[in-house]
C-alpha cells in the first residue's frame, strides 16, 4: 500500500479489522472517517494551528543550514539517482538492556537517546557539528483517529548541535528539549517549511536534509485464525530516497537495526562499519553517560578493512 493512502498504524488496523470479518465479527464503528479528518485539516481553527507553529521551524533555520558532508566511496551524481540498498544489524541484548536503565535514570525516550547517538555518528564522520535529520511523526494526535486508515504522517526536520565540548548527558538533553518543542509544533507541513524557506535548488541532493532516523515500536501482529495464519512478509526494496536512513525496529525480543543507503554513494563495507560504530558509540555513552563527545572513538572497522584490501591488492 503506498503512502499516499496509508502509513503502518494503518496495516496493523486492516489486520484486525481482517481478522474480526474472518471469524464473523463486524470491525469497532468508527466515529470519524478520514475524509472528516481531510475536512478538519483545511478548517479555519487548523489552519490558525499551522500559522502558530511556522514561526518555530523558520527560528530553528533562520542560520545557514548545514549540508551533511559524510564521507562516501563514490562521487555524487550530478542528479539524485534511488538506486538503494540495505544493511540490517542487530543491538545486542546487553546495550537493550542499558537502553532501557538510561530511559529509566534520564526521563529520556528510547528515541531520543537513539537520535542523540546517531547524531554523534554523523558528526564523527563528517566533522560537523551541527546536524539536520529528517524525522517521521505519526499524526495521530486525537483519540478519534486512532482507528482510522489513512495517512496521518508528517516529516519533522530535527536540528541538533553535538558539540565535541558537550557531556554526553547534557547534549540528551538538549536533543530531549528539541524534541519536545517538535513535538508541540508537529502539524505544521514540511512542504511548506522548504517552500518558506526558499532553498537553493541542487538536484544532487533532497532538500534540506539527506538522511532520516526511524525508529519502530509497533507490534506488527502475527495473527492466527482457525487454520489461518498472517504475518509480515519481508521483501527486498532496492530504492534508497535518501544517501542514508537508520530504522531500528524495537519490539520486546530484540531491537533490529537497518540501514538503508544510496549504492550511488556508498559500498556496502562502509555501510557496515557505519553500524559497527553506531554500536560503539552505543556501547560508549551507556557505559559512561557524562563521557564528552569529543572522547567518544570509533571502532574504525572500516580503515582495517580497506586497508586490508590495499594490501591483498598489492600482493598480488
Amino acid at each position: 500500500m503506498h503512502h499516499i493512502i496509508s502509513d503502518g498504524v494503518s496495516v496493523n488496523i486492516l489486520m484486525k479489522d481482517l481478522s474480526r470479518l474472518y471469524e464473523g465479527n463486524e470491525p469497532d464503528p468508527l466515529s470519524v472517517q478520514y475524509k472528516d479528518y481531510a475536512v478538519w485539516q483545511q478548517s479555519d481553527i487548523q489552519k490558525r494551528n499551522i500559522k502558530s507553529q511556522e514561526a518555530y521551524w523558520l527560528d530553528q533555520f533562520r542560520d545557514d543550514i548545514p549540508v551533511l558532508d559524510i564521507p562516501a566511496d563514490y562521487e555524487r551524481p550530478a542528479v539524485r539517482d534511488y538506486e538503494g540498498e540495505s544493511f540490517e544489524f542487530v543491538i545486542p541484548e546487553h546495550l537493550k538492556q542499558g537502553l532501557s536503565q538510561m530511559e529509566e535514570n534520564t526521563g529520556a525516550t528510547l528515541y531520543m537517546i537513539l537520535l542523540a547517538a546517531y547524531t554523534i555518528l554523523l558528526s564523527k564522520y563528517s566533522g560537523q557539528e551541527d546536524i539536520v535529520v529528517g524525522t517521521p511523526s505519526a499524526g495521530r494526535n486525537h483519540l478519534d483517529v486512532e482507528s482510522v486508515v489513512g495517512m496521518f504522517v508528517n516529516t519533522l526536520v530535527i536540528r541538533n548541535q553535538p558539540a565535541g565540548r558537550k557531556t554526553f548527558d547534557a547534549y540528551l538533553n538538549e536533543v530531549k528539549e528539541n524534541m519536545l518543542n517538535a513535538y508541540k509544533n508537529q502539524d505544521y507541513p514540511l512542504e511548506e517549511l522548504i517552500q518558506h524557506l526558499h532553498l537553493s535548488k541542487d538536484p544532487s541532493r533532497n532538500p534540506l536534509f539527506d538522511t532520516m532516523f526511524v525508529l519502530q515500536n509497533l507490534d506488527h501482529a502475527e495473527l492466527t485464525l482457525d487454520s489461518l495464519q498472517l504475518k509480515p512478509y519481508q521483501f527486498h526494496h532496492p530504492v534508497a530516497k535518501f544517501d542514508l536512513t537508520l530504522s531500528i525496529q524495537a519490539d520486546q525480543d530484540n531491537y533490529q537495526g537497518l540501514f538503508e543507503y544510496s549504492k550511488k554513494l556508498f559500498k556496502k563495507s562502509r555501510i557496515e562499519a557505519l553500524s559497527n560504530d553506531y554500536l560503539h558509540i552505543l556501547s560508549a555513552i551507556l557505559e559512561q553517560p557524562s563521557i564528552l563527545i569529543e572522547h567518544i572513538g570509533l571502532s574504525g572497522s572500516y580503515e582495517e578493512q580497506e586497508n586490508m584490501l590495499d594490501s591483498i591488492q598489492l600482493n598480488f
